[in-house]
C-alpha cells in the first residue's frame, strides 16, 4: 500500500507495519511534520505543493538511509512523515541529524525556489507500539507549541503537563463532536453617539457544563489544528444573529486559508448576505506579502464582507499596509489604549493611527476601554469606535447598550 504522491508506504501500511513488530523489539518512532504547509499550497499552487510533499519524503528517506541502517518510513498525514528506527541510536544522534539535515529543507522545483521547516516528535520503547506512536505525537504537539522548527523527545517534558494536554485535547474533541461552541457577543459602540455599532463574536467552548477557558485551552486547540473546526461551529451557530448590526469574527492567521474555505462554503450553502459581517485579520509576515494580501482581500469583497485589521500597531503592522489594502476598520492594539492616559508615547501612537485612518476613510477602533477616563480620552482624540469592559462584557445574546457621558 503505497501513497500515491510520495510512493512511500501509506498511513495504513505504516500502522500495519507497527502491528507486525515482535513484542520486545526496541524501536524509536519519530514523526516529522512540515510547518505551515498551507502557505506553500496557497503561494505556489497545489501542484507545486504535491511536489514539495514528494521531495520532502524523498529527502527524509535519503537522509535516514545515509545515517541509519535499519528503519521503516511512511507518509502518515497530509504533510507528515513517520519513521520507525530499529537501531539503538542515542537521542543526541537523532537530534544532530534533524538539526543539520531535516529541520530546514530547500528545494528548486523548475523555476520555483522553496524552503520549508519541519517539527519533530520522538519516543521509544519495547512494546505497545501504538502507545509509543501516541507519545511521539504528544512530543510533536509540544514541538509545535514551543514555536515549531524544533524536535522534542517524549519524557523531556513534564508528565503532569502531558496528562493535562491529553485531558484538554479529549475535552476539545468531545466539544467539537457535539458542536458545543457557543457565540458570545461583546458590544462595540460608536464613541460619537454611544450607541451600538456592532458586536465582536467570541467563542465559548463547553464540555458538558464546564466552560473551557484560558490561553492554554486555545493553545492546545491551535497545536492540534482544531481552531478551524471551532471557528466553523462558532460561525454556524451565529448565523441566526445576522441582522442590523455588524458582527466581527476573528480569523486565525495560522489556519487562515482553511478558515476562509469553511466560511465561504457556509456562505454559499446558506446563501448568506455577509454585508454586515466584518472579518478581523492580523498582519502576518508570512501571509501578508503584498500580492497575496491584495488577492485575499479581493475575495472578501466578492462576498461583500468587511475587513478589520486587528492589533494594529503591534508586530509587523505599518502604515503602508493601510495604504495598500482596502480595510474598513483598524483595531488599535490594546497595549497602547491601556496606557494612553498615562503615557504620552502611547497616546501619540494612538493619535497618529487615528489621523491616518481618518485620512484613508477607515474607522478606528479602540480595544480594552476599561474605565471612563479612557473612554473620554479616546472620544476626545477622534477614535470612531470603542470596545471593552467599561462598555460591555461578552454576553450569550447581543445586548443593547448605550454609553451616556457628557
Amino acid at each position: 500500500m503505497l501513497d500515491e504522491i510520495t510512493q512511500l508506504p501509506s498511513r495504513k501500511a505504516f500502522f500495519s507495519h507497527l502491528k507486525e513488530i515482535n513484542l520486545g523489539t526496541g524501536v524509536i518512532i519519530a514523526i516529522f511534520d512540515i510547518d505551515d504547509f498551507r502557505f506553500v499550497n496557497f503561494a505556489h499552487g497545489y501542484r507545486i505543493g504535491d511536489s514539495v510533499i514528494k521531495a520532502t519524503g524523498s529527502h527524509i528517506k535519503r537522509t535516514f538511509s545515509k545515517y541509519f541502517t535499519n528503519f521503516f518510513i511512511g507518509r502518515t498525514g497530509a504533510n507528515q512523515f513517520s519513521v520507525v528506527l530499529y537501531d539503538d541510536v542515542p537521542k543526541v544522534r537523532i537530534e544532530e541529524v534533524f538539526n543539520k539535515h531535516v529541520r530546514l529543507i530547500k528545494f528548486k522545483l523548475k523555476d520555483e525556489f522553496i524552503r520549508v521547516t519541519l517539527s519533530g516528535g520522538v519516543s521509544s520503547g519495547k512494546d505497545k507500539y501504538q502507545d509509543i506512536y501516541s507519545q511521539a505525537e504528544d512530543a510533536l504537539y509540544t514541538a509545535k507549541y514551543q514555536g515549531k522548527n524544533t524536535i522534542v523527545f517524549y519524557g523531556n517534558f513534564v508528565v503532569r503537563d502531558t496528562k493535562r494536554f491529553r485531558e484538554v485535547r479529549q475535552k476539545l474533541i468531545e466539544a467539537i463532536r457535539k458542536e458545543s461552541v457557543r457565540p458570545y457577543f461583546q458590544p462595540i459602540v460608536s464613541l460619537r453617539t454611544g450607541r451600538v455599532f456592532g458586536y465582536e463574536v467570541l467563542s465559548r467552548i463547553f464540555y458538558n457544563d464546564e466552560v473551557l477557558r484560558g490561553d492554554y485551552v486555545f493553545s492546545v486547540a491551535d497545536s492540534l489544528a482544531l481552531t478551524p473546526e471551532i471557528d466553523k461551529i462558532l460561525f454556524l451557530n451565529a448565523i441566526k444573529y445576522f441582522g442590523s448590526y455588524k458582527l466581527f469574527f476573528n480569523l486565525s492567521m495560522k489556519y487562515f486559508f482553511r478558515e476562509l474555505t469553511n466560511i465561504f462554503q457556509i456562505a454559499k450553502t446558506y446563501s448568506l448576505d455577509l454585508s454586515n459581517v466584518i472579518f478581523e485579520v492580523t498582519e502576518s509576515q508570512k501571509l501578508m506579502q503584498e500580492g497575496i494580501a491584495i488577492s485575499i482581500f479581493n475575495l472578501f469583497r466578492e462576498f461583500n464582507a468587511g475587513i478589520a485589521i486587528d492589533d494594529f500597531g503591534a508586530g509587523y503592522s505599518n502604515f503602508m499596509y493601510l495604504k495598500k489594502l482596502p480595510a474598513d476598520v483598524v483595531k488599535i492594539d490594546g497595549a497602547f489604549i491601556r496606557n494612553a492616559a498615562k503615557d504620552i508615547k502611547d497616546l501619540t501612537i494612538v493619535k497618529s493611527i487615528v489621523e491616518v485612518a481618518r485620512a484613508f476613510r477607515i474607522r478606528s477602533l479602540a480595544e480594552f476601554i476599561e474605565d471612563e477616563e479612557t473612554y473620554r480620552l479616546m472620544k476626545a482624540i477622534g477614535v470612531s469606535l470603542g470596545q471593552g469592559y467599561f462598555i460591555g462584557k461578552p454576553e450569550p445574546e447581543p445586548k443593547e447598550v448605550r454609553v451616556e457621558i457628557e
